[in-house]
């Protein structure tokens, strides 16, 4: 692997090799990735008004657990993931990106979307793995899981790296025509 820096921005795809049953089901399933986040470059924080200076911390967004949050980097290190990046001529909107990821993280509404795995994902897969159409009736709402969460930011900044119709796995993003892949690897500090 060549040596590179991930970039505010750039999304982060895990790469799933577990050998347990459930991972080799998933994998099966919706083939070999198995969550994404995007990050956010080193966000400044102040951490008490009286001491003047602010503390950088690297940041990432996804949709975890409670929903969609920002987080610390550090928590995702020793991962294997895919980094992939907009192609340039869409970089020109990665601050309106940015922007719409702090906002909807800052949403109360914003919870973890269980129900869509029984309602969307388990068909989308059965039915593509039949070789039959996928009927068009997902809608988006502020309930997400990590892949719509990625997904809605992007969509809220205007920038549509995946058909905003179709349920979203983490896969689709390594597809798209909007990014382009620039490192994988054990996600490290050294990265920054």
């Amino acid at each position: 692997m060549r040596e590179f820096r991930v970039e505010a921005c750039d999304i982060l795809v895990n790469v799933n090799r577990k050998k347990d049953p459930w991972s080799r089901i998933r994998r099966w399933g919706v083939g070999p990735y198995s969550h994404v986040f995007m990050f956010l470059g080193k966000l400044r924080l102040i951490v008490h008004r009286r001491q003047g200076r602010m503390l950088r911390f690297p940041m990432l967004f996804e949709s975890n657990g409670r929903g969609a949050i920002l987080q610390n980097l550090s928590n995702r290190y020793g991962q294997e993931v895919v980094v992939l990046r907009l192609k340039p001529e869409y970089q020109k909107k990665i601050p309106r990106v940015l922007t719409e990821a702090v906002k909807l993280a800052s949403d109360p509404q914003a919870h973890y979307d269980y129900s869509i795995i029984a309602l969307h994902i388990i068909p989308k897969v059965i039915l593509e793995k039949l070789h039959l159409p996928i009927p068009l009736k997902y809608q988006r709402d502020e309930k997400m899981i990590c892949s719509e969460a990625v997904l809605e930011v992007f969509l809220r900044a205007k920038v549509p790296v995946l058909p905003k119709d179709v349920v979203p796995l983490p896969g689709s993003f390594v597809e798209s025509d909007l990014l382009a892949e620039v490192g994988q690897g054990i996600l490290s500090e050294d990265w920054l």
